[in-house]
């Protein structure tokens, strides 16, 4: 068959997935033949079979028998859930974050899974990658013994786990969990009970400094391991421990895993009664102190031996100064010392370094794959993101991007310069102005990264996923260590956001945009309306540009230095405007509760003045098609700012694609842990809330005064 031919038959396969009401989600696969589609076959046949499968999906979503000046969410997203439901054992929430995470796995995968080595984007890195992702997906029940035999060496080189071990033989007179998680931190890099870090100095930026403070624990926050609305993650939690304790390291009696584990959870639970609360919005100077090892020492009476400690984790003795964070953890740590039996602490240090190297040996085909993905990306996300800019994306995606951070860039700074923002001063507004001046914009493709070098010590084996592990974690923590004897480099945001979601790294004035957004044909596309771009990507961008200039971003100054520059006048104005948003955010119900209040509001105005500057962008990309067109070429691109069977304004497909974006089903027991762990507001309330408090929202769906989506009072900051 000829080329033409397949591209049309996969056009129509396309269109009627997207047409079906009520089907399954865009499968992946016919996701990426669509990206190939619409960007090698530009002809007005592929433009309008791309447009009338958007309108298809986009009306199969909505449901337009919701009164829009009610509940909007409903309205855009109401089918949602029919089309993309939950699934209670293991899909606890359904979005388009996921949709694009799923394909994006797709190209992930594709590229791991490339035998010749010979290939144009195959390196010496690329090797290795595909190397450690193979000997993981290698690891299988005839291997079971070996694997076992491996975790018990591992936990053998820290004195071994006591329920290991048979009953009376491990010796409590000879531990020392300082001593212990100190040479695991030193081998290992783990950060067991205490986390030690390296990054620049809060008050000189030109120096690297160690902190020592509170760990990320596995149910993140103390109120997944105090509310009752969570005992069912606690209980999952609870039962994944002992199954591993049964699977992973062979210990036969379900009891004395049972046992074990509820020993682990207790641990566990009781160090987070001194974790902080995020939600107070503290910088992390406020949380900070500058010690020296002597101070620090007589601040816990010698309890805590941080010379020891440091002594054996960086392998040398400290005699600089360093930050001690959060010193509320490090006091209830002390408690708990004094309190729970060396036994159980010896078991809950080395459950936490063992649980590193944990794979699912019974896990077959397409499992196995995601779970070996997942493995990989957490130590090689970097070079993925890479190879796959290079291979995927064109410089038209790169313009697109660009185009936009301009528009919202300018946006924002004529609102700045004008008389809109009158609670702001002068001088603070002359402090704004500099810092969005100075505010960058990149895509976080590593592209400027000597990634080869980063890696060229590391040396990986095809048959031995253990040792693959072991040997990543101690080049990891040998950088590390090199690394706080050198200048201090750009912050490196967390897997979990770097490769997945913009974000806003105040201490760089930099926004970074992941390369997984930049997959076309989900958010935007050449073949959609303008108002879609901008009210998807447009908005993301904004929201992160808000950052910079909310509750939190008045700590960092254009030169990202933590630093609070606004004065006094602006601070009172500001803080009276956030009570708004406060109030109106605590009075939202979901699931049967009010949300739970918070100080930090960075989110909900990210949100608000987001949404409000995209579409000003968009409004401004309006005016200068009428102002540098013909009326001709201005007739015709205005009409492609509609979509076809959809019998809306470009303004109005604006405000449903925002909407749109946050369509989602989440499973009904785990929304407590939507509104209890994220910063954020549940997705229905991210577009309630935000367009609630925009008039041109109500303009444009005719809304009445005094409905939900357009209340007489509204609150607005920027």
């Amino acid at each position: 068959m000829s080329n033409s031919y397949n591209t049309q038959i996969w056009l129509l396969l396309l269109f009627h997935a997207r047409n079906q009401v009520y089907t399954a989600s865009v499968p992946p696969q016919v996701q990426l033949y669509e990206q190939k589609i619409s960007q090698s076959n530009n002809t007005d046949y592929v433009r309008d079979v791309m447009r009338q499968a958007k309108s298809a999906e986009m009306r199969n979503y909505m449901q337009t028998e919701v009164d829009a000046c009610d509940d909007f969410f409903s309205y855009a997203c109401g089918n949602w859930a029919k089309i993309n439901p939950t699934n209670a054992r293991n899909v606890l929430e359904t979005n388009f974050f996921k949709q694009l995470l799923s394909t994006y796995e797709q190209k992930q995968l594709k590229m791991l899974e490339v035998k010749d080595d010979s290939a144009k984007d195959a390196d010496d890195l690329m090797h290795k990658v595909r190397t450690f992702f193979g000997a993981c997906r290698q690891l299988n029940k005839e291997k079971r013994k070996r694997y076992k035999l491996k975790l018990w060496e591992i936990a053998a080189e820290f004195g071994q786990m006591p329920v290991l071990m048979p009953e009376g033989t491990w010796e409590a007179s000879a531990f020392d969990w300082l001593h212990t998680i100190a040479r695991i931190q030193n081998k290992y890099g783990l950060d067991i009970i205490l986390q030690l870090g390296v990054r620049e100095d809060l008050v000189n930026k030109t120096v690297s400094k160690l902190f020592i403070g509170q760990p990320p624990l596995a149910l993140q926050n103390k109120a997944m391991y105090k509310s009752a609305d969570t005992q069912w993650q606690r209980d999952k939690y609870l039962a994944e421990i002992a199954q591993a304790l049964q699977k992973h390291l062979g210990i036969a009696a379900e009891s004395v895993a049972m046992r074990t584990a509820l020993e682990i959870l207790n641990f566990e639970t009781r160090l987070a009664d001194g974790l902080m609360d995020k939600s107070l919005g503290k910088t992390l100077k406020s949380l900070a102190v500058l010690r020296t090892v002597d101070e620090m020492l007589a601040a816990y009476a010698g309890a805590i031996d941080v010379r020891t400690y440091f002594n054996i984790s960086l392998g040398q003795e400290l005699n600089d100064t360093f930050y001690e964070y959060h010193v509320e953890y490090q006091a209830n740590l002390l408690q708990i010392m004094h309190e729970i039996p060396k036994e159980q602490v010896a078991n809950y240090i080395l459950y936490q370094l063992l649980k590193t190297f944990f794979l699912d040996f019974e896990a077959i085909n397409g499992a196995k794959e995601r779970l070996c993905l997942d493995k990989t990306k957490l130590y090689f996300a970097k070079v993925l993101d890479n190879i796959i800019f290079r291979k995927y994306n064109s410089a038209k995606t790169v313009e697109d991007i660009e185009l936009i951070w301009l528009k919202i860039k300018e946006i924002f700074k004529e609102e700045l310069e004008s008389n809109k923002l009158k609670w702001m001063s002068t001088l603070t507004r002359q402090a704004a102005l500099e810092k969005l001046e100075a505010m960058r914009l990149e895509i976080n493709s590593y592209n400027e990264t000597k990634l080869a070098k980063e890696f060229h010590t590391l040396t990986l084996s095809s048959m031995d996923y253990i040792e693959n592990m072991k040997q990543i974690l101690i080049h990891q923590t040998q950088r590390a260590l090199a690394n706080l004897k050198q200048a201090p480099k750009s912050l490196e945001m967390p897997v979990a956001l770097s490769s997945y979601t913009p974000a806003y790294i105040g201490r760089d004035n930099l926004i970074k945009i992941p390369v997984m957004l930049l997959q076309p044909n989900f958010l935007w596309s050449a073949h959609y309306p303008q108002a879609l771009k901008f009210a998807t990507l447009g908005y993301l961008v904004a929201h992160e540009l808000i950052h910079g200039f909310d509750d939190m971003g008045c700590h960092f100054n254009a030169n990202g230095n933590e630093q609070f520059w606004w004065d006094a006048n602006s601070t009172v104005a500001f803080n009276e405007r956030k009570k708004c948003f406060k109030q109106q955010y605590a009075l939202y119900r979901y699931n049967g509760k009010y949300l739970p209040t918070s100080e930090l509001q960075a989110e909900n105005i990210a949100d608000n003045g987001g949404v409000q500057l995209a579409y000003s962008a968009y409004m401004k990309w309006l005016d200068e098609l009428r102002e540098t067109k013909s009326a001709a070429e201005r007739s015709r691109l205005l009409e492609l700012e509609m979509l076809p069977n959809m019998h809306f304004t470009n303004r109005q497909l604006f405000f449903i694609a925002f909407a749109q974006y946050w369509c989602n089903d989440v499973s009904e027991r785990y929304r407590d842990n939507v509104s209890l762990i994220s910063l954020h507001a549940p997705a229905k309330f991210r577009v309630i809330g935000s367009l609630a408090n925009f008039r041109s929202f109500a303009d444009e769906f005719q809304c009445a005064i005094g409905s939900t989506m357009h209340p007489k009072e509204k609150c607005q900051i920027y």
